[in-house]
Parts: C-alpha cells; structure tokens; sequence
C-alpha cells in the first residue's frame, strides 16, 4: 500500500523542485517531491509480529489498465524506479490502543518487531504516520496495512515469483525486458494451471484452516505493488511478501532482479525461526539459484521443509536439477521437477497435501 497524495488541481502546485529543465522533466513523469509512505504485509505468529515499509519522495501512481499502450506501461514501470528514500524519517505504528514509533534507515526502509503482541491468528488492520514535515505545506502522510498472524497450521508454503507462477522469462534478458517494459499487472500472466495448484495446497486436506503463503524473490520492493495487483487479479493466495532492496535509481531497472541472492536464504529462514515447529513446502524454478538455495535450505531445516517443487524453466538446468533433487529426496523430502503445473498437484495428491478433487 502506498500513501495518496493531496488532490492537486494541477502538477504545477505539487512540490517539484529543481531548475528548469528538472521541474520540466519531473512534471512529465508526475515525478514530486513530495513523501509517500509505502508499507508492506506484515506478518508475525502468536507472539511476535513484523510490519515493514519505506519512506520516499517519488511518484503519484496510477492503477494500470488492459488498454494501456507499450508506452504508457513502459513510463509505469520506469516510474517506480524513479524514487527517492528518506533516511531518518520518523514513522508511527498504531496498533490497537498501542503506539510505536521508528526512524528510518539509510535506505529510508523501517521494521517495527513487536513481542507479545496478544492478537488471535488472522488478518489485523494497523494504521501507520509519517511523523516528519518534509516540505511546506504537507498534508498528513498515512495509511492503513495488513497484519497476518499464522500459529498451528497445517503446513506453510515459501514461494518464489518470476518465472515460479508468474511468467517473467528471466533467464531470457531481452525477452523479460520486453515483457517488463510493455505490459502491467492487468496483461501480464500466470503459467497455466498454478493459480489451481496453489489454491490446493493453501486449501490442503484438513478443513476450514487456511494454509499460509509467503512469496520469497528477488524482485525489488519497487514493484511491490504490482506483485499484490496482479496475484489480487488472479486469485492466487494472499499472503506476505519479502523482496530485495528498494533501487532508487531509474538505471536500477536494468539490473532489475539480477545481482546477488542471498537475501531470499535469509529471507526462508526466518520465516522458519518464526514457525520452528511447523513444516513448509517451498516452491521456485530452476531458471536461477533456487534448487541450490533449497538444497542448503534442507540440509540446515530437514525437519521443517515438507517437500521441494521446482517449475523447469531453462531446459539446460534440467538434468543438473534433477541430481541435486535426488539429494534432497535422501533426506527424506518429496522433490520433484516439473514443466506443467499439473504433474506437480498430482505429485502433491500422491503425498497428501492437496485433495484429489483440487486436479
């Protein structure tokens, strides 16, 4: 969620500063200096909880369209890399009767940890303030975020995004930028048969209880929005997001989920620090670094990881995949490589994790 902005009648009384010719070019991209609040999904389990954000002058969005030219979806993206954070800024959280206040870091990112917080296992509304006046004439910065709370499920899923259940083509770099730069969450797609495969094992075998999702990437937080509107649009499970580091650079877009990986390990082992005695099924493809990051995942968590499925992407990874699978299975985990999403719910349906109605 990010925080509105005043209803300007025009651009030009938006703060917008520099010299001419950067007050033009920011007023052609609606770029304002203005702060906006950015929060993510929080997340906890029946003790201790997490909400985290980012502070930044950047853009007003506008929610994206099916009739949306290459053009107008390519200033869209661009426009979320366009972003300026704020370091040090001061943000409240409000949750219930209680207060708490944060700064920033250097990257103008926040995280309140809560213990003991008492709240039941479901969704929770909490209210979040930018506390700090950044420039004349601000009106309150706010905004209202989700909190869930997950403890004595059946088991969790951990997944990946590109190229996992949504279709990114990252192994392909011109293919993926062509995708990037000319569609938006309304046309861009999921692979066939995951949104069902999904809804499957969130529903799993054991009544009303919802499984929950966490979706693990290397996609920056920059498209954190997008994520949300297009797994919304598709039906896919709601649930908490962890990504890489806010890019506040427009050249960052080029380098948009490439670099180094190792946050998503730390990233999956969290979430298992916060569920020690709860199992996970963690869900990636082969097109990057998630067979390795799973394999050494399973090795530290044998315990806590239920089963490894990996969507064959990039057929040359293939048969390497499939040997460090058969590892994995030595530890006694379901593992399994697959094409179409269908061979995984069957695989599923077989070890009794979804019902057999769900195919």
């Amino acid at each position: 969620m990010i925080s509105k902005p005043p209803n300007w009648q025009s651009y030009k009384e938006a703060p917008i500063r520099g010299n001419w010719f950067v007050r033009w070019l920011k007023n052609r991209f609606r770029f304002v200096d203005y702060p906006f609040l950015l929060a993510y999904r929080g997340f906890g389990n029946a003790e201790k909880l997490i909400v985290q954000g980012h502070v930044f002058r950047g853009m007003a969005m506008s929610k994206p369209r099916k009739r949306y030219s290459a053009w107008r979806n390519f200033v869209t993206l661009i426009k979320m890399f366009l972003v300026r954070t704020v370091p040090q800024a001061r943000v409240q959280l409000k949750l219930g009767a209680e207060v708490f206040v944060i700064h920033t870091n250097a990257s103008g990112f926040y995280e309140f940890k809560l213990e003991n917080h008492k709240l039941p296992a479901g969704w929770h509304k909490a209210k979040l303030v930018l506390l700090d006046t950044l420039v004349e004439g601000q009106e309150p910065v706010k905004l209202e975020t989700e909190i869930r709370i997950t403890h004595g499920f059946s088991f969790g899923c951990i997944s990946d995004i590109d190229d996992t259940f949504l279709v990114s083509h990252i192994t392909r770099i011109w293919r993926k930028l062509y995708v990037l730069l000319t569609k938006n969450a309304e046309t861009r797609r999921p692979f066939k048969g995951v949104v069902a495969f999904y809804n499957g094992l969130r529903n799993g075998t054991e009544g009303d209880a919802e499984n929950p999702f966490y979706f693990v990437s290397s996609s920056e937080w920059n498209l954190y929005d997008f994520l949300v509107s297009f797994m919304a649009l598709h039906d896919l499970p709601k649930g908490p997001l962890l990504l890489k580091d806010i890019k506040d650079r427009w050249r960052d877009f080029f380098t948009q989920g490439f670099g180094n990986h190792n946050h998503k390990e730390e990233k999956i082992e969290r979430i298992l620090h916060l569920h020690p005695e709860q199992k996970f099924v963690l869900l990636g493809d082969n097109g990057q670094h998630d067979p390795e990051i799973y394999y050494r995942i399973a090795q530290k968590y044998p315990q806590q990881v239920m089963a490894i499925y990996i969507r064959a992407v990039k057929r040359s990874h293939r048969k390497a995949v499939n040997q460090r699978l058969t590892e994995i299975e030595k530890l006694s985990i379901p593992s399994l490589q697959f094409k179409r999403s269908r061979e995984a719910m069957q695989h599923a349906v077989r070890h009794g994790f979804i019902l057999d109605e769900e195919c």
